[in-house]
């Protein structure tokens, strides 16, 4: 899928990374959390990065994140992550994966935990597929999309509600109305947000960490 929405990095080499579980080594007792600063946790990615010898990553669908977040507003056991989130530079471009409809742009102004710029393609009647986290959008609401037509660039901190660069992409069956990217750990959540990943055809080549 990642190269669909990245074909600038399609040869470009790609990990798989567990932030909720990798965040577990950045946190010392009785001390406030680091990763809640945005410059060290974008550090903090480019360290791994650098450690997998990648240039981006991904990751996140379902991942229990109250310990990447600790400390933040959301409860924990409403921090599993309903979607995929693609860590990539500031300014990425992002094209279309798919041809689709555009349901909806719009930009959240909320930097303690918002979407940014988001869009939403209807890829079936019931079936929507949201991109958030971005910079500049490239489309119109109403208008449909080709695959591999731009969309936008990857929004910096102020657009990634307040953290590091990346794309978070997250799949909704039915109404899009009161979406969130985070939530309980439930069977009908995973039905409601399937893993994207399910709608591409497995031609992926990744290395897991």
């Amino acid at each position: 899928m990642f190269q669909l929405l990245f074909p600038q990095y399609k040869r470009r080499r790609w990990v798989y990374l567990p932030l909720g579980t990798l965040a577990l080594g950045e946190q010392r007792p009785g001390q406030p959390n680091p990763l809640l600063e945005p410059r060290y946790c974008q550090q903090w990615v480019r360290r791994l990065h650098r450690r997998y010898r990648a240039t981006c990553s991904y990751g996140g669908w379902f991942e229990d994140r109250s310990t990447l977040w600790q400390g933040h507003y959301m409860q924990p056991n409403l921090a599993f992550h309903l979607g995929v989130d693609f860590n990539v530079p500031e300014r990425s471009r992002v094209y279309s994966p798919v041809d689709a409809q555009v349901v909806e742009t719009w930009h959240d102004k909320d930097v303690r935990g918002g979407w940014g710029g988001r869009i939403a393609l209807r890829l079936k009647p019931r079936l929507i597929l949201l991109l958030a986290h971005l910079g500049k959008i490239r489309v119109r609401s109403g208008r449909r999309v080709r695959a591999g037509q731009l969309l936008g660039n990857v929004g910096g901190p102020t657009n990634n509600g307040n953290w590091f660069p990346h794309l978070h992409a997250q799949m909704v069956r039915g109404r899009l109305a009161s979406v969130d990217g985070y939530g309980a750990f439930s069977v009908a959540n995973q039905r409601k947000f399937p893993d994207p990943f399910r709608f591409w055809p497995p031609q992926f080549y990744y290395t897991r960490t």
